[in-house]
């Protein structure tokens, strides 16, 4: 599915989720791929960009595509879109036996270990930034407008 949510964050970070998304995680659950799961998860999972598209939907008439102002009212629908998000990543991770105490030193390992910072978590970190989020929410007041 070609969601508005997927086209926007596909674009402005295609460079980082072609990384390579294997570490060598091993925990009592044995998992050794949980970066690939999580970037599969991520991309073609359609329940979670079904929901990151309905929020999309459903708040998007309060931004307005035709001015730079930025209004409080954004920052309150991004605050909940954050939340949302971290919601369901920490679902994906704890749904694959791993606590997010553990994802966050996996996520922590890879970015030390990688040369110039370019980790699989950039696309994490850049789907949660403002800049990233206002287009999304742009885009889809736009593709509303239209209908």
């Amino acid at each position: 599915i070609g969601t508005i949510c997927r086209k926007v964050l596909t674009a402005l970070v295609h460079p980082y989720y072609r990384q390579s998304a294997t570490c060598s995680f091993s925990s009592k659950m044995g998992k050794d791929t949980i970066l690939q799961d999580l970037e599969k998860w991520f991309f073609e999972n359609d329940d979670f960009a079904n929901k990151m598209e309905e929020f999309a939907m459903n708040n998007c008439d309060v931004f307005d595509v035709d001015s730079t102002e930025q209004k409080l009212e954004y920052t309150t629908v991004y605050n909940e879109f954050r939340a949302l998000f971290e919601k369901e990543l920490e679902g994906f991770v704890t749904s694959q036996g791993v606590t997010p105490q553990e994802f966050s030193q996996v996520a922590q390992k890879e970015a030390t270990n990688s040369q110039d910072g370019d980790t699989p978590f950039k696309w994490i970190v850049a789907t949660s930034d403002y800049e990233v989020f206002l287009q999304m929410m742009q885009d889809e007041k736009r593709k509303k407008m239209e209908k």
